[in-house]
């Protein structure tokens, strides 16, 4: 192996380096995403939440990931509403309870606006939201409905709406 190998061999380590080490970007949207999840419940699921969205890679403040967050939650009470649509039209016997947790899970999208940041009023609307899901679990309650799938969907907008909580929260401090 003469001298004449040895910038290749350089160049190639070079090139190593740059492909498997973390870019500036990626460091960026990663302290961004531990600073918000700190504000968070339950750190882990928070950080899982935010990392498993490409929105999320895309935002590099704190309100762009907060304006990432909101929209993620605002789709997944969507999704959680028309959950509980569909799942009415298979259990007729808790069918009322079930139609209303639709209707406050597409209440709640009206509380997941983006108008609250400007305004500086996002963390109480966020925290309506977090009030609809509650009256779901009543409503469920009080129907004595026991379906594992909606407890699951109800714990799952949680853990999306509680890592959008904390990008408002952070936010506003």
């Amino acid at each position: 192996m003469g001298s004449k190998n040895l910038p290749l061999i350089f160049a190639t380590i070079v090139f190593f380096l740059l492909l498997n080490l973390p870019s500036q970007t990626q460091a960026t949207v990663g302290a961004l995403v531990s600073k918000v999840c700190m504000q968070s419940d339950s750190y882990k699921s928070c950080v899982q939440m935010l990392i498993s969205h490409p929105q999320t890679s895309a935002a590099h403040t704190v309100k762009q990931m907060a304006q990432n967050a909101l929209e993620l939650a605002k789709k997944d009470a969507i999704a959680t509403s028309n959950f509980f649509t569909g799942l009415a039209s298979t259990i007729p016997e808790s069918k009322s309870a079930l139609v209303q947790c639709a209707a406050y899970f597409k209440e709640a999208v009206i509380f997941l606006n983006l108008k609250g940041l400007e305004e500086g009023s996002a963390s109480l609307d966020v925290h309506y939201a977090l009030d609809q899901a509650g009256y779901c679990e009543t409503a469920l309650s009080s129907a004595r409905v026991r379906v594992a799938s909606a407890t699951d969907r109800i714990q799952k907008w949680k853990n999306v709406f509680s890592a959008a909580y904390a990008a408002v929260v952070t936010v506003e401090n």
